[in-house]
């Protein structure tokens, strides 16, 4: 992320900019004028984005390439969202576990996945790509802490939406090292 003082609030700054730009030749004094105009719309749709979130992770937003402020054709979602032609079939059963891992042996969760439960204690995926996944549903017995619970419970990590400076627009990065 860009350099901000948090102690010097952004309106303020412009101020001082503007004031301080008087020996600067007017193009530059617009420029930093609409940046810090740029940079409080961000931190607005920042503050948005983390106050409308349902996860853990918290979300950054930085433009250090252009003069763009927040895409207005983006939508931020909490839930599925199914596509044109998509259908979904509501899940008909679920589990009888009270310990999906510790009955994972027995083959209660692991049968939908030929036997091999998908996650390990770590929550990250051990069987080989391409085969699916069976989480645990609404129609479980076990709880919402199940290790077989993973993607439901959203994301974790802390994310950052950036202006990309090849001319792609906008992209999604983490802010953190997540294990592969």
């Amino acid at each position: 992320m860009g350099y901000r003082n948090p102690r010097i609030h952004p309106q303020k700054w412009a101020t001082g900019m503007a004031h301080r730009s008087r020996g600067l030749p007017p193009r530059a004094a617009s420029f930093l004028v609409q940046k810090a105009e740029q940079r409080r719309a961000l931190r607005r749709w920042e503050r948005h984005l983390n106050n409308t979130r349902s996860h853990r992770g918290r979300i950054a937003v930085e433009n250090e390439v252009d003069l763009h402020g927040p895409p207005r054709d983006f939508v931020y979602i909490n839930e599925y969202k199914v596509g044109a032609g998509v259908q979904l079939t509501p899940v008909a059963v679920g589990c009888e576990c009270s310990d999906c891992l510790a009955e994972a042996a027995g083959g209660c969760c692991p049968g939908a996945s030929h036997n091999k439960f998908a996650y390990n204690e770590a929550g990250l995926v051990r069987i080989r790509a391409g085969l699916p996944i069976y989480e645990c549903n609404s129609r479980c017995r076990c709880g919402s802490d199940c290790p077989n619970r993973v993607v439901q419970k959203g994301i974790r990590y802390d994310l950052c939406i950036f202006r990309t400076g090849n001319g792609r627009g906008w992209g999604v990065r983490t802010l953190e090292r997540i294990r592969k």
